[in-house]
C-alpha cells in the first residue's frame, strides 16, 4: 500500500540552500541500473512503493529510487514550490550527487503524470553529460484532459477570488488552493481509494508559488522535449487514464527518434492497478537498452 510516514529505505540530500530532499530507494546499491522515479503533482514518493517493491522482488540488477519533489511528501514546507527552478534544481543535483555515489550504474530518470514533465526539463539540461541513459515516463502529464483543466482554472479562481474579496494577505509558504483531485481519479480500485483518502502525506492545498511553478514547468516541458537529443523515451500509458488526454500526448512523444510505447490496461494509478504489468514493462526497458 501507500507508504506515508516509516522512514524505512528513507535517504536524504541536503541541497545548497540547505533544503532537504528526501528519497526513498530499493535493490541492491551495486545493481547496474537505477531507476530514479519522480511523482506526480499531489502525490509522493511512496505512492511508488508497489514499484520499488516489484523491481526490488525481481532482483538485484535494478535499483529503484522515489524522490520527494520539493514541498512534497516527507519533505518541508509542504504545498509550497518557491519557483519551478529550483524544483528541477534540486533533482539534478540529486541525480549527480547519486551517479558520484554509484560511479558504475547506469541511471534512468522517470516521471508519473507530471513528474514525466520535470523528468523532461532535468533531463534536457542533462544532455551534455553522461549522468542518465533514458528517459521513463509513465502516464506522461504533458497534456490533461478537459475537465481536469477546467476544475484546475476554477479551483485557483476561485481561491484567488475569495482572497481579493476579503483583503486578505496570505503569507507566500501558505498552501490555500485546493488541489481539485478525487482519489476516483487515480483508480477505481476499492483498496487503492481508501488508501489514498487516508493518506495524510497527499497535497491536498498549496500555494500561488506552487501553481505558478507548475505551470512553468509544464510549458517548459514542452519545448524542452524536443532538446533531448538522442536520449532513449520510453512511455507507458494506462488506457482507462482519466486525467491524461492519452492521444494528444502520445501524437507529442511521437517526434522524439528513439521513442517506444506501451499501453496497461489500468486508470492513470497504474503501478497501483497493475504492478506487475508495470514492474516487468520498466524492467525489460531497462534490459532492453543495455543492448
Amino acid at each position: 500500500m501507500i507508504v506515508q510516514t516509516s522512514l524505512e529505505g528513507v535517504h536524504t540530500f541536503e541541497q545548497p540552500d540547505g533544503y532537504v530532499t528526501h528519497y526513498r530507494l530499493w535493490g541492491s546499491e551495486t545493481a547496474a541500473d537505477l531507476v530514479v522515479m519522480l511523482h506526480g503533482g499531489m502525490s509522493h514518493a511512496g505512492w511508488q512503493a508497489p514499484l520499488g517493491d516489484g523491481l526490488a522482488r525481481l532482483g538485484d540488477d535494478v535499483a529503484f529510487a522515489a524522490v520527494d519533489l520539493r514541498g512534497s511528501g516527507l519533505n518541508a514546507v509542504r504545498g509550497h514550490i518557491p519557483d519551478g527552478q529550483t524544483a528541477v534544481r534540486d533533482i539534478t543535483l540529486l541525480l549527480d550527487s547519486l551517479k558520484k555515489a554509484r560511479p558504475g550504474t547506469r541511471i534512468h530518470l522517470a516521471g508519473w503524470c507530471f513528474g514525466a514533465q520535470v523528468a523532461t526539463v532535468v533531463a534536457a539540461g542533462l544532455t551534455d553529460g553522461d549522468v542518465i541513459a533514458s528517459l521513463l515516463m509513465v502516464c506522461p502529464g504533458f497534456f490533461f484532459n478537459d475537465r481536469y483543466s477546467d476544475v484546475l482554472d476554477r479551483s485557483i479562481d476561485a481561491a484567488l477570488e475569495v482572497v481579493e474579496e476579503l483583503g486578505i494577505t496570505v503569507e507566500p509558504t501558505r498552501p490555500f488552493i485546493r488541489v481539485p483531485l478525487r482519489a476516483a481519479d487515480f483508480t477505481d480500485r476499492a483498496e487503492w481509494l481508501a488508501a489514498i483518502e487516508d493518506d495524510k502525506l497527499k497535497l491536498s492545498h498549496v500555494t500561488v508559488g506552487t501553481i505558478d511553478s507548475w505551470e512553468a514547468i509544464a510549458v517548459q516541458s514542452e519545448t524542452d522535449y524536443g532538446r533531448i537529443g538522442k536520449l532513449p523515451v520510453r512511455a507507458v500509458f494506462g488506457t482507462r487514464d482519466k486525467l491524461v488526454d492519452n492521444d494528444r500526448v502520445r501524437t507529442f512523444l511521437q517526434s522524439h527518434p528513439d521513442l517506444e510505447a506501451r499501453d496497461i490496461d489500468a486508470g492513470h494509478a497504474v503501478h497501483f492497478e497493475e504492478t506487475d504489468a508495470l514492474t516487468h514493462l520498466v524492467a525489460d526497458f531497462v534490459a532492453e537498452l543495455k543492448r
